[in-house]
């Protein structure tokens, strides 16, 4: 069987769409931490909300893009 050459039926994810896929995790992971509260300052975040609009929209981007690229493959 040549590697990367689905046989079975299932979804197909390129090379490319699984790195980008780690890292999107790794940046959810990050903005995980940025989020925080601080123990001197429970209430404030580090990044500022506006901010943290900026990379939602940006991580929802980034994963339309990886669904774009995963292919279903039937029976």
């Amino acid at each position: 069987m040549r590697q990367g050459t689905p046989c079975e039926p299932g979804y197909f994810l390129p090379e490319e769409a699984h790195q980008q896929l780690q890292s999107l995790s790794e940046y959810l992971h990050l903005l995980a931490q940025l989020s925080q509260p601080e123990h001197t300052n429970p209430d404030s975040l580090i990044l500022p909300r506006a901010g943290l609009a900026h990379c939602f929209t940006q991580l929802s981007e980034a994963a339309a893009k990886i669904v774009a690229t995963t292919r279903f493959r039937p029976r």
